[in-house]
C-alpha cells in the first residue's frame, strides 16, 4: 500500500506543479494584456482566450487536489453525532456516491471531448477538445483519490472518519 500511496503523493505533487505553472502563465498573460492594451495601444488576440482555458484546467485539476487534501466544503454536523457503525456507513456512502458521480463525469466527459473535437477556438485556432479534456482528466484523478479515501474510511477508527488522515 505504501507504493500506491507514494504514487498518489507524486501525482498530487505533479498536479500542484502544473496548477502553479498554469497560474503563473495566467498572471503573466494578464499583465502582458494590460501592457499591450494601455502602453503599446495594440491589444493581443490570444491571451484572453488562453487565460480562460487555463483557468478551466486550473479549476478542474485544483478540485482533485482539494479532494485529496479533504479541503472541499462539507456539512458533517449530523455525521459527527451518529454512532460509530452508522458514521462509517454514512461517510462511505457519501464517498461511493462521489465515486459514481466521478465515473459518470469521466464517461460523459470523454463523449463531450470527442464531440467538440472538430470545433476550433477562435483566437488560438486549436481544437476545443483540448479545453474540454479537463473534465475527464480531472474525473480520473477525482475517482482515484476517492477510491483512496474509501480504502482509508474502511479501516480508520470511527472518531477519525471526518478527515482523510493525511
Amino acid at each position: 500500500m505504501s507504493m500506491v500511496r507514494k504514487c498518489l503523493d507524486l501525482s498530487e505533487t505533479a498536479l500542484m506543479a502544473i496548477c502553479i505553472a498554469m497560474f503563473a502563465v495566467m498572471v503573466a498573460l494578464g499583465i502582458a494584456t494590460v501592457f499591450f492594451r494601455f502602453v503599446v495601444e495594440s491589444s493581443l488576440a490570444f491571451p484572453d482566450e488562453l487565460i480562460r482555458y487555463l483557468f478551466i484546467w486550473l479549476v478542474f485539476l485544483g478540485a482533485a487536489i482539494a479532494l485529496r487534501r479533504n479541503s472541499h466544503a462539507a456539512i458533517g454536523v449530523l455525521v459527527e453525532y451518529l454512532p460509530a457503525p452508522l458514521k462509517r456507513g454514512a461517510v462511505m456512502l457519501a464517498s461511493l456516491a462521489s465515486a459514481a458521480f466521478f465515473a459518470v463525469l469521466i464517461v460523459k466527459g470523454i463523449e463531450l471531448t470527442e464531440r467538440v473535437g472538430p470545433q476550433i477556438s477562435p483566437a488560438l485556432e486549436v481544437s476545443m477538445a483540448w479545453v474540454y479534456a479537463a473534465v475527464p482528466v480531472s474525473g480520473v484523478f477525482l475517482l482515484v483519490y476517492t477510491l483512496e479515501i474509501l480504502a482509508w474510511q474502511r479501516s480508520a477508527p470511527a472518531d477519525k472518519l471526518s478527515t482523510l488522515g493525511n
